[in-house]
């Protein structure tokens, strides 16, 4: 299904894309806020995502999903379409530790087909960890979580882990 009308998503059709990601659900990402300046995530790390367990601190393939998930879900926000990433940079500031984290998306670029877009994460005192940018490239077809025929109930079979 085509849509070139954009329309922001709610926090409510936001955290449905995301529990239909089986990705983003086992991350146990929760919406915080939408609004004009972009997204707010946040997500309780768990010891299963350390990378060094000896000295308690993150993998750094979790904060570049982070980065990456925060990247295509402000897109998404904006544009109700699906999302491919093209190119993601992670750049890292400090270590993560266990603790909840704070993600920021927002969108800097909306071409016709590539968008960019830039996330930070935070741990919980508001330290900035990592920073990023991620080149996207935008469907023409509306995200399928979000298609009429899919919010009739398509998520009533999802299998949500909490």
């Amino acid at each position: 299904m085509s849509d070139s009308c954009l329309r922001p998503l709610t926090p409510i059709q936001l955290q449905q894309v995301i529990d239909a990601n089986p990705f983003s659900t086992w991350m146990q990402l929760r919406v915080h806020r939408i609004d004009e300046r972009g997204l707010e995530l946040r997500l309780p790390s768990r010891p299963e995502m350390l990378g060094t367990e000896a000295l308690r601190r993150l993998h750094g393939g979790i904060i570049s999903s982070l980065i990456d998930v925060a990247c295509g879900y402000a897109a998404l926000c904006i544009s109700g379409r699906g999302v491919s990433t093209v190119n993601l940079q992670t750049d890292f500031h400090r270590a993560a530790s266990l603790g909840e984290l704070r993600i920021e998306g927002s969108v800097l670029h909306q071409g016709g087909r590539l968008w960019t877009a830039q996330a930070r994460v935070t741990c919980c005192a508001g330290i900035l960890l990592a920073s990023g940018r991620s080149t996207l490239y935008m469907s023409r077809d509306v995200h399928p979580v979000l298609a009429p025929e899919s919010l009739a109930g398509a998520l009533s079979g999802v299998h949500h882990q909490r």
